[in-house]
């Protein structure tokens, strides 16, 4: 036992060589082992680590190329909201302009019914029966297109109810009396303002429709922002510090959320 032991102590050298050398063949070896069939000569190993050099290269680009990808759709959605935010905007303001067009519409309606009410009441007294001269034919005549062409300024008459009743049509006869042809006039203006009432409510309809429209994509988009933006991190998190900083910086010029 003495023996051994002093025969390693003294040859303690030599035995840490032999050890080292060990060790490196069998590092030698596993590396050969790691090696695909086929590879074992110097030219072969050295072809070997750059085609997996090239490919780890290749892959690290394809996950960088990915990332940016997923950052940039982050950022395009995210206009994408903001725009869409902007538009629900221009949509509630239409609806309050078409709300308040349907009480302007109403209330000219409910003027029109008021003059017509009282054309009624001045027709009910009678209209002298009598025959009509020549002159009072043609004062009449004026009368009818003095009185039409107001109304027409008034916005209580259309084009169409204008222009038939400057040209005696549908009605319009320049021969009756002022009072009959105020009860015309006040009629042909009830059936203006309130074509023009209902075309304001169903102006109001389509743009309410328009607003839900716009408030729904603005609420569904607003939720992919959110998902785009939680990817985008992660993305940026796989990027080289230079590239994570430069899609940031872009990312902080639009809106997260819309």
């Amino acid at each position: 036992m003495d023996f051994a032991m002093s025969l390693l102590v003294g040859n303690s050298g030599r035995v840490a060589a032999i050890w080292l050398a060990l060790i490196l063949l069998a590092l030698v070896a596993l590396f050969a082992l790691a090696l695909p069939r086929g590879v074992h000569r110097p030219r072969q190993i050295s072809a070997w680590l750059a085609d997996n050099a090239a490919q780890k290269r290749a892959e690290a680009e394809r996950r960088a190329a990915e990332a940016a990808e997923t950052i940039r759709y982050a950022d395009e959605i995210t206009v994408a909201a903001q725009g869409a935010a902007n538009t629900a905007e221009r949509r509630r303001e239409e609806c309050q302009r078409a709300q308040a067009a349907v009480d302007t519409a109403w209330q000219m309606y409910q003027q029109a019914d008021a003059a017509l009410a009282r054309a009624r009441r001045a027709a009910a007294y009678g209209i002298p029966d009598g025959p009509v001269t020549a002159d009072e034919r043609i004062e009449r005549a004026q009368a009818l297109r003095r009185c039409a062409q107001a109304a027409y300024r008034r916005g209580d008459l259309s084009d169409t109810q204008l222009l038939d009743a400057l040209t005696h049509r549908n009605g319009w006869d320049p021969t009756r009396h002022p009072v009959e042809q105020e009860l015309l006039l006040a009629r042909a203006a009830v059936a203006h303002r309130f074509a023009a009432y209902q075309r304001s409510l169903d102006a109001e309809n389509v743009a309410w429709q328009a607003s839900d429209i716009a408030t729904a994509a603005v609420r569904s988009l607003r939720h992919e922002v959110a998902v785009a933006e939680a990817l985008a991190e992660t993305a940026r998190a796989t990027l080289p510090q230079e590239e994570a900083a430069g899609t940031a910086l872009s990312a902080r010029r639009v809106p997260a959320t819309a």
